[in-house]
């Protein structure tokens, strides 16, 4: 007599979710790691070989987040759509509205000599993208906790 194979379990859309976040995370920090240490010995590579991996990297997290995105459920796709417009639209609103107040009230930044064009566009672009993900985060667990009550 054989044994019987134990049925496969389905894994949850959480399940999913934090294995796409945690092969994120671990290829980010392999990028990381790799660009640090090719800065160290200096041997960094050039500006098309760097557009490549980007190219690559944003590649795999496209396909990543599709994945994860066909094989969630309808509650949490709705509870992502819903968080992403009004917590990211009310976030957006904040972070532009707190640079525009910044300017107006308090004249000019102070911008180091160094400072790049690209430095201070991802300055302001991270400005602007930080409030939309805490707006994304606090939306998304207010549906979630209005749906439990």
């Amino acid at each position: 007599m054989t044994a019987s194979p134990r049925p496969r379990r389905k894994m949850s859309s959480a399940g999913r979710f934090w294995l796409l976040m945690g092969a994120t995370m671990l290829i980010g920090a392999v990028t990381g790691g790799v660009y640090a240490w090719l800065e160290h010995t200096g041997g960094l590579p050039g500006p098309v070989m760097s557009a490549l991996i980007l190219f690559v990297m944003f590649g795999l997290l496209i396909a990543g987040t599709v994945w994860w995105w066909i094989r969630a459920d309808e509650a949490v796709r709705e509870a992502h759509k819903w968080a992403w417009y009004w917590g990211g639209s009310i976030g957006m609103c904040v972070g532009i509205g707190a640079l525009m107040l910044a300017e107006a009230y308090g004249g000019d930044a102070p911008v180091p000599a160094d400072a790049t064009y690209s430095s201070l566009l991802i300055a302001g672009a991270s400005l602007v993208l930080l409030p939309m993900l805490i707006g994304y985060g606090v939306a998304w667990f207010a549906w979630w906790v209005s749906k439990r009550v």
